[in-house]
């Protein structure tokens, strides 16, 4: 009698990886693929908010040494955040404006490439110098998660 090879099971693939093998890994090359790609997405929004932070707090730190140079005063609403950048030319002129109080005016903008709000005299009781907020990434007020609104006064805004 001829000696014959063993045959394979019909399940089995060339590969010697059963369907039912083959089926397990690429589900759990899927899932681990969905993952990633939620971990990626979530930590940009994130970072975004980060960025936004970083941002705000920069201008914040930027506002001080503008108002040390202006004997207390800071930019009015109308010169807005630009004042950081060059000397504003709407009165009232600054007289030792020793700008610029930022080297990038992007600065000026929080992640998603919108300039920050900035309003002078700020609100709160009592009156804070100014408000600088950022409408976070749906550019509308309010919100909740990376859509809520992040102000430099509200330290709670502000945590990732």
């Amino acid at each position: 009698m001829p000696h014959t090879a063993p045959r394979k099971p019909a399940l089995y693939l060339p590969s010697g990886f059963t369907a039912w093998e083959t089926v397990v890994i690429v589900t759990l090359l899927v899932a681990l693929a969905f993952l990633l790609m939620r971990l990626t997405v979530s930590g940009t929004a994130t970072d975004q908010r980060r960025l936004t932070v970083t941002r705000l707090e920069a201008v914040a730190d930027a506002l001080a040494k503008y108002a040390l140079d202006n004997n207390g005063y800071f930019p009015t609403t109308k010169q807005g955040l630009a004042a950081l950048l060059e000397c504003p030319t709407a009165p009232p002129v600054p007289r030792n404006w020793r700008g610029p109080y930022l080297d990038d005016p992007e600065v000026i903008k929080d992640a998603w490439g919108r300039e920050f709000l900035y309003t002078t005299p700020g609100f709160g009781d009592p009156p804070r110098p100014y408000d600088l907020k950022s409408l976070g990434a749906d550019g509308a007020e309010g919100g909740e998660g990376p859509d809520a609104d992040l102000s430099y006064w509200d330290r709670t805004t502000l945590l990732p």
